[in-house]
């Protein structure tokens, strides 16, 4: 599960370093509190992707997170336009 900077690190390396740019990830991969802008990883994460020319695709319904927090709301729908995350389910 991700839920510290070091396992950010982690799951960029195995993907910079093994040659694959697109990433594959379960909604359940990630600690809830890692939706929580406040705790700062969700950016670390998207400017690392940035960094390294990746992309992270997320399976799982983000609905609730998106409902309860109008920044992440906004996050999502401007990362589904122009980020290196892309959600499986868009967010209305």
């Amino acid at each position: 599960m991700i839920r510290t900077h070091a396992d950010l690190m982690d799951l960029i390396g195995s993907a910079a370093f093994g040659g694959e740019p697109r990433l594959m990830r379960d909604k359940a991969d990630f600690a809830p509190a890692f939706w929580d802008l406040r705790s700062g990883l969700l950016g670390e994460l998207t400017q690392k992707l940035t960094n390294y020319g990746l992309t992270l695709h997320l399976t799982g319904d983000f609905g609730a997170e998106a409902a309860g927090s109008r920044a992440l709301h906004d996050f999502f729908v401007e990362t589904q336009r122009t980020g290196p995350i892309k959600l499986e389910t868009p967010i209305p």
